[in-house]
Order: C-alpha cells, then sequence, then structure tokens
C-alpha cells in the first residue's frame, strides 16, 4: 500500500524546457495568399528530466548524476542512535535510482522518486528521519510516526532518550579495624641459631641481650626442650640440663648484662634438632628473634 501524506509542492527547475508549437493555418510566407497575419501559439511545461542519484553523501545529502550535489530539504540531521540506520535507508531508497529534483536553495533541493513520492516524507513516515521545525507538512507525517513508535521513536533510541539511569548503589564504607594495641616491651631478646647438624644431634648458639635501660647484675637464661634434647658441651657459659629444664649462666661467677649489651654462647646437643618456643632472662619472658 502507498503512503499517503500531504503533498509537497515541487518547484521545476530553471532547466524546465519549454517546448512551444507555433501553429499555422496557412503558408508562413505573409505573401501567400490566405496568410493570417497573426497565427495562435501553444505552449507546454514539461517536467525536469529524470536525473539519477550517483552518490549518497549522508542521511540527507546526496550527488546526482548532473553533477549537483545538495542536502534534501526539511530533513533534519539524523540523531546518533539511528544515523547508520537512516544511512542506509538514504542508500537502499536513493542510490542509483532515477529521481526528479526541484532546487529550494543554492543548497537544498526536494526530491521525488519515480513513482512521484517525496522522499523526505517518505522517510520521516518511516521513522527513519526527523522533520525540520519549520516545515509544518513533515512535522504532521513525523508526529504519525512517532504515536506507531516506528523507527527511531522506538527502541533503542526511545528507551536511551526517556530511560533515566538507575540511581548508583549505596555505597558503605567499612572503617578500618583499629590498631592492634602494641606488643608490651620484653625485657630481653634471644637469638637461637642450629649451626651444624649431624646424625643423633647438633651444635646451636644462643645470643642473649639485655633491652631494659637497667644493667642486670647475673644473668640466668631459661628455657625447656620438648624432645627429650639432652645438652653436652657447652662453650661461653655455663650450661646445667634437669629434664626438659635447662639454665644457661655466665661460667665466669656473676657477670653483669649491662643495658644494650649482650651475651653469646654455644653447646652441642644430642637428639633431633628443635627450636624452644620460650626463653625468660631471670624469670622474665624474652622476645625471638
Amino acid at each position: 500500500m502507498r503512503l499517503r501524506y500531504r503533498y509537497r509542492p515541487v518547484f521545476y527547475t530553471p532547466a524546465a524546457v519549454l517546448i512551444v508549437a507555433a501553429c499555422t493555418t496557412g503558408s508562413s510566407d505573409p505573401a501567400s495568399p490566405g496568410s493570417s497575419p497573426s497565427s495562435p501559439q501553444h505552449v507546454t511545461v514539461q517536467p525536469p528530466p529524470l536525473e539519477v542519484v550517483a552518490g549518497v553523501v549522508d542521511a540527507r545529502t546526496v550527488q546526482l548524476s548532473n553533477g549537483l550535489e545538495a542536502r534534501i530539504l526539511g530533513l533534519a540531521a539524523a540523531d546518533e542512535c539511528w544515523s547508520a540506520s537512516s544511512l542506509k535507508f538514504t542508500q537502499d531508497t536513493l542510490l542509483g535510482k532515477p529521481v526528479r529534483y526541484s532546487r529550494a536553495s543554492e543548497s537544498s533541493i526536494t526530491l521525488r522518486l519515480n513513482n512521484n513520492d517525496d522522499f523526505a516524507a517518505l522517510a520521516v513516515s518511516k521513522g527513519v528521519a526527523r522533520a525540520e521545525k519549520d516545515d509544518l507538512v513533515l512535522t504532521e507525517v513525523e508526529k504519525s510516526a512517532a504515536t506507531a513508535g516506528l523507527g527511531l521513536w522506538g527502541p533503542p533510541c526511545k528507551t536511551s532518550a526517556t530511560s533515566a539511569a538507575p540511581p548508583p548503589s549505596p555505597t558503605t564504607t567499612t572503617p578500618p579495624p583499629p590498631p592492634a594495641p602494641p606488643a608490651a616491651k620484653k625485657d630481653c631478646a634471644v637469638s637461637y641459631g642450629i649451626l651444624k647438624e649431624w646424625t643423633g644431634g647438633f651444635h646451636v648458639e644462643i645470643t642473649v641481650r639485655n633491652t631494659t635501660q637497667a644493667s642486670v647484675q647475673q644473668w640466668m637464661l631459661t628455657w625447656k626442650f620438648s624432645g627429650g634434647q639432652r645438652v653436652g658441651q657447652a662453650f661461653g657459659a655455663s650450661v646445667f640440663q634437669r629434664g626438659a629444664d635447662v639454665v644457661a649462666m655466665s661460667s665466669n661467677g656473676p657477670a653483669p648484662l649491662n643495658a644494650g649489651s649482650s651475651a653469646t654462647f654455644r653447646f652441642n646437643t644430642e637428639g633431633s634438632t628443635v627450636t624452644p618456643s620460650a626463653f625468660a632472662l631471670n624469670g622474665k619472658a624474652c622476645s625471638l628473634g
């Protein structure tokens, strides 16, 4: 079924051909007998010849086979969400097709298809183009397309134009956990290193450091072995063991351990290698490391 819409007048171009047929009833020679002093003339206005659309620049600009490049009157620039579809419609409908045109200005034309359909009205009626605001005829056609939800009046253009973006989800900020309270500073620090191993035994070096601001008059370091280890020969300190409990002290009698100073000793041990989990200097726990 052909689309019906109000007729947009075509003003034929200056290239319209005027065919003048001079009709005479006798000889054109005025001296001939019976010649008429004034012969009647009949003027026929012919429509402009067909041109072919040689190129489509964009959805509303075409190039004709006579070299003219012009914008189609009444069409607004294509919406971004429908620009590709608008261009394809123009190419499919016009490219390589015969058309008649009329100049509306130096840069714009009205364009009719070979079946006399106005291209601008056709495009607007299918929703592939918008009408310019000052074109009353096309504005009425546009209202019908919009009511029917055709082309750019439906998804995705209508959705993108009318649907508000969902509000952002509220963000909840979890405060960082409070910093752990600083560990209580201990009065001493012990390093325990296994220097050598052999089948059934190992050699250990221990350094004990006074981390307080006061001197220790007589130092005594205690710890436990948990796997049946037995202390043997010692170097740099006197080392005694009773069951799992081990005691180390200066081998030269009472020896102070001044603030910030350390004492190092070594000993051999029978049994599997092991690192005790706790040490104490004069009964006060030491840190390891």
